[in-house]
C-alpha cells in the first residue's frame, strides 16, 4: 500500500508518536519508532510530527545521541534493570505517563495517535493506530520478564480490540495477531520495515575485531537462541573457529543464566568476542567485517538484522521459523532452530564454498532492496489517511 494522500489533507495531518520507546539500547521496537519517525518528519515536515515524552517541537534526535548512549542514558538503563520486577511500577509508570500524555494532546491537538509499544494512552481526540511486532509475550511468556507480561496483559490486550487499526511488520505476524486476539484481518495492517542507505558493502569495518568473523546482532535474550548457536559454534573444527572467530554483537538483555553458563564453559582463545551494544552509526562497520551472518531466532515478528546483514553484502543463515522466511525468501540459508547439526552442517557449508557466499551476497543485496523505510513511512501514511477517512 502506497500513500496517494491529497496534499490538502497531509498537510493538516498531525501524527503524534510515542517516544519513550527511543532510548538505550537502540533495538527492536526503538529502532522502528525512530526511523519511522524520522521518515514521517521527512514526507510530512517537522512541524507535523510530535514525540511524546521527547522533544516536542518534532526533532527526537535532539533527545538521544544517536552516536552512542551517554552517561545518563548507560544510568538510565541500569536504573531500569534494577527496578524490573518492582510490583506495581510499570502500572504507575503508564498511569502518570496517561496523565501526562493528556496534557500533550491539548497542547498539541493531533489528528492522529499511532502507539508503536503496544500499550497505548488514552486518546479520545481522533483515531488510534497501534503498531504490534509480535505476540510473543502471549505465544511465549516464559521468554519475558514476568513485569512485561503483566504489563502488556493489562495495557495492550483489551485496547488493541479497540483501536481504529493495528499495523504489523510481517504477514506471520497478523496471523498471530487474528490468531491469539480474534480481530479481523480487515483492521489489521502490514508493512515491512525498512533498513537505513548507510547498510552497504563498501565503507570502513568496524576497528578492533578480526578480518573475518561468523557474525550474530541481537540482544542477549532468551528467544534469540544463542545457546544453540553457541553450542553449534563449538562443535566446529578448530581451523575453522581459528580462522573464523564467533562475534556476538547486543545489548544484555533478561533471562541470560543459561547463556552466560554456557559462555563461561568456553577456554581461551575459543571463546566468542561479546561486544556489547554497538551504536546504530558503527553496525554498519560491524556487518562489513562479517564473512556470514548467522541469526538463529525462535521467534522474530521480522528479523532486522537480517536486512541489514544482506543490504552489507553479508550471506546470511536464518532459522526456518516464524516471519524470517517471509522476509530472507530464497536470499539466504534457512535452518530448524532447535538442531544444533543443521546449524553446524549449514555453517560448514557456506563457509567452505566461496562460489556460493558470493551468490549468497548478490541475492541478498537484490532482496535487501525491498525493504525501506521510505516504502514503510508512506504506506503507513496511507493507514493513517484510511482511519482518518473512516471516521471522517
Amino acid at each position: 500500500m502506497e500513500s496517494a494522500m491529497a496534499p490538502e489533507l497531509a498537510s493538516k495531518m498531525k501524527i503524534v508518536l510515542n517516544g519513550f520507546p527511543v532510548v538505550y539500547p537502540i533495538s527492536g521496537v526503538a529502532q522502528y519508532t525512530l526511523q519511522l519517525g524520522k521518515t514521517l518528519e521527512a514526507l510530512l515536515g517537522k512541524e507535523n510530527v510530535f514525540w511524546f515524552g521527547k522533544d516536542l517541537s518534532g526533532d527526537v534526535q535532539d533527545s538521544f545521541d544517536h552516536k552512542g548512549p551517554t552517561i545518563m542514558n548507560r544510568l538510565q538503563h541500569h536504573l531500569k534493570r534494577g527496578l524490573r520486577g518492582t510490583p506495581g511500577l510499570k502500572a504507575w509508570i503508564h498511569i502518570w505517563r496517561n496523565h501526562k500524555f493528556g496534557a500533550c494532546v491539548q497542547r498539541v491537538k493531533p489528528s492522529v495517535y499511532h502507539e508503536t509499544s503496544y500499550a497505548p494512552f488514552q486518546f479520545k481526540e481522533g483515531p488510534t493506530l497501534i503498531t504490534v511486532c509480535d505476540l510473543s509475550f502471549i505465544r511465549h511468556p516464559e521468554w519475558h520478564p514476568k513485569d512485561r507480561v503483566r504489563h502488556f496483559q493489562k495495557f495492550c490486550l483489551t485496547e488493541l480490540s479497540e483501536a481504529d487499526a493495528i499495523i504489523t511488520i510481517s504477514e506471520f505476524s497478523k496471523k498471530e495477531i487474528m490468531e491469539l486476539l480474534g480481530i479481523a484481518p480487515t483492521k489489521i495492517y502490514v508493512t515491512h520495515l525498512g533498513v537505513d542507505q548507510s547498510f552497504t558493502p563498501n565503507g570502513e569495518k568496524m576497528e578492533g575485531l578480526p578480518n573475518r568473523y561468523i557474525l550474530f546482532v541481537g540482544n542477549l535474550e532468551p528467544r534469540k537462541n544463542l545457546v544453540t548457536l553457541l553450542h553449534a559454534y563449538r562443535s566446529l573444527s578448530r581451523d575453522l573457529r581459528e580462522r573464523y572467530p564467533l562475534v556476538i554483537a547486543g545489548a544484555s538483555g533478561w533471562l541470560t543464566k543459561e547463556l552466560k553458563k554456557v559462555l563461561h564453559s568456553f577456554q581461551g582463545d575459543e571463546k566468542p568476542i561479546l561486544t556489547g551494544y554497538v551504536p546504530q552509526d558503527l553496525l554498519p562497520n560491524l556487518y562489513r567485517g562479517a564473512s556470514l551472518f548467522i541469526f538463529p531466532s525462535f521467534y522474530e515478528g521480522f528479523g532486522l538484522p537480517v536486512i541489514e546483514a544482506m543490504a552489507s553484502g553479508i550471506p546470511v543463515v536464518a532459522s526456518d521459523t516464524t516471519s524470517l522466511p517471509e522476509v530472507v525468501g530464497d536470499a539466504g540459508v534457512l535452518v530448524n532452530p532447535y538442531d544444533m547439526d543443521e546449524w553446524k552442517t549449514a555453517i560448514v557449508e557456506v563457509l567452505g564454498d566461496e562460489k556460493r557466499r558470493m551468490k549468497m551476497s548478490e541475492k541478498g543485496l537484490e532482496r535487501a532492496k525491498l525493504f525501506s523505510w521510505d516504502k514503510c513511512a508512506r504506506e503507513t501514511l496511507a493507514i493513517y489517511e484510511t482511519v482518518l477517512n473512516e471516521r471522517s
